[in-house]
């Protein structure tokens, strides 16, 4: 397999991540599978910041820890298996404008690489083309400059790498936030309102600067508790909406998931795992938030826990949230973090379409008789008027209620109702809806890596690196698959975790539900991703 990782650093402010994407958009449209992830600190300008972009012959999943080229914007230098002192700002000059040595660095790269330069051009100015055709022209020249530049003196240094000859016609450059974003509208999403967090506040940039195109409705309100709020009273009118916060916010947010648990509101919320607690690395990922989701809120009711793994699922999911939410009145909580959402991934293009089928909507006229919105069913989903319905008027308060809301502490009410909320998880795991463990590698391998979330890619960048051993990835965590789970693993393998948490959350979640006790874990919590090499070599030494 042909591969390279290349990576280009500097501080904030230096235009790191405007370069990363412009060299990944480069290397996807000659043809390379592409996977780009940015570090960045909790600053706004200065600190240590990077962007690599890992490209491939065959389909790229992750960042590895080996890099082929290093483009180091502090020293001027681009270092290969040695440092090679690249002239940036006299180049920069030749072109016209010192600003462009970001450019005539990518232009060396290019070179290095064996990247078309015009493809670069190209890319150069889509990426300008808002500004005066002058800073085109510029950059233009500086990209040309800096490839000359490397040609002529690094010819030696070039890597030694096969083309993929072919252009990938079906496949996009996405992150997982801008999926996510694009499978709720899909889902039929039309109301989003988010306070900034980090690692999803490019979820309501995107959707903000969309929100006409898209025909929908995005709200930037005062704090995670107001906009909590602000989607169960859509929720409420038959409106489908969605949040986006990370962990503090969520935290905030837990007495309103409360209130759509009794009320019965349709409610998706995306919880972006970072470090804590408290604000903890803000900047960083982490998978810290499983059993907090599962269990957020004064006592029991149901949810339903997602965890994409790639942009495909990101999309696939965040479009089954709108729904599920609506068909089993209840929240639905997709948990994501700072590497699947910032992420840039080489995507198959997601199909077009929106959710138009709705659920549970009662038809409603003119009756004496009051509304029982909570009537006890079998399923334990009952008819839901939209308000203003002539015979639908019905009361949601965030009190314990009989079937026709009204407020009570009857010990026989509170039993009834308490066992037909809870009746929606049977409901749900006998359902077509619950999405099964998903199976990668030979089926009946000795060792299985069981996983969830993110980790998938840096998972499947590795299986080819460990002799049987396969990989069964969660993208649906509660209520818990306990039968497709079991199924899986009927043959005994020998069961290892990889985790991005200190405690091995789906361990003990898997404990809990199944009694199986998974004793072999690879854990990573600083913060970082999981790398190919560290499956690799985690799994060596257990």
């Amino acid at each position: 397999m042909a591969k390279f990782n290349w990576q280009i650093a500097g501080a904030a402010g230096e235009g790191i991540k405007v370069s990363g994407l412009m060299m990944q958009k480069t290397a996807l449209r000659a043809g390379w599978y592409t996977y780009g992830s940015t570090e960045y600190p909790s600053l706004i300008r200065g600190g240590h910041n990077t962007f690599s972009v890992v490209a491939g012959d065959q389909p790229v999943n992750s960042g590895q820890v080996k890099i082929d080229i290093l483009v180091d914007l502090k020293t001027s230098q681009i270092i290969l298996d040695q440092p090679l002192k690249l002239p940036l700002a006299e180049l920069a000059n030749q072109s016209g404008n010192f600003l462009t040595k970001n450019t005539v660095a990518l232009g060396a790269s290019c070179a290095l690489i064996g990247l078309d330069l015009a493809i670069f051009k190209q890319v150069i100015a889509e990426a300008f083309a808002g500004k005066d055709q002058s800073i085109t022209v510029q950059n233009h020249q500086a990209a040309q400059l800096g490839f000359d530049y490397a040609a002529k003196n690094f010819a030696d240094k070039k890597l030694k790498l096969i083309a993929p000859g072919r252009a990938l016609k079906n496949q996009i450059m996405i992150c997982g936030n801008e999926a996510l974003a694009l499978g709720a509208v899909a889902g039929g999403m039309k109301f989003y309102c988010a306070y900034p967090m980090t690692p999803v506040t490019p979820i309501l940039h995107y959707l903000a600067a969309n929100a006409k195109k898209l025909n929908i409705i995005v709200n930037h309100a005062e704090d995670e508790i107001g906009v909590a709020n602000m989607a169960i009273g859509a929720g409420f009118g038959g409106v489908r909406s969605m949040v986006a916060t990370s962990g503090g916010g969520f935290s905030l947010m837990v007495e309103a998931l409360g209130l759509a648990g009794i009320t019965e509101t349709p409610l998706v919320i995306i919880l972006g795992m970072r470090p804590g607690p408290a604000s903890g690395m803000p900047t960083w990922s982490g998978q810290g938030d499983l059993l907090f989701a599962i269990n957020a809120a004064q006592d029991e009711f149901p949810r339903i826990v997602l965890a994409p793994g790639d942009p495909t699922e990101a999309f696939t999911l965040a479009k089954a949230a709108q729904n599920l939410a609506e068909k089993y009145q209840l929240p639905v909580i997709i948990l994501a973090d700072k590497n699947l959402g910032e992420g840039y991934y080489t995507a198959d293009q997601p199909p077009a379409g929106h959710t138009n089928q709705r659920y549970c909507l009662a038809k409603t006229g003119a009756s004496p008789e009051p509304f029982k919105r909570y009537q006890v069913t079998a399923s334990g989903i009952s008819p839901r008027p939209l308000p203003g319905r002539p015979g639908g008027i019905f009361l949601a308060n965030s009190y314990e209620h009989d079937e026709l809301g009204y407020a009570t502490e009857d010990s026989r009410e509170r039993v009834k109702q308490m066992d037909k909320r809870l009746k929606k998880l049977t409901t749900i795991l006998a359902s077509d809806d619950l999405i099964a463990p998903r199976i990668f590698g030979p089926a009946k391998a000795k060792t299985t890596l069981v996983s969830w979330g993110s980790n998938k890619g840096a998972i499947l960048d590795a299986l080819p690196s460990l002799p049987n051993t396969n990989l069964i990835h969660f993208a649906w965590l509660w209520p818990f698959p306990l039968a497709q789970f079991k199924a899986l693993i009927a043959h005994q393998p020998r069961l290892i975790t990889v985790e991005g948490n200190a405690t091995g959350q789906l361990s003990k979640l898997i404990a809990q539900q199944t009694g199986t006790m998974i004793k072999d874990k690879i854990l990573k919590y600083d913060g970082r991703q999981f790398y190919p090499e560290e499956i690799i070599e985690g799994l060596k030494k257990i």
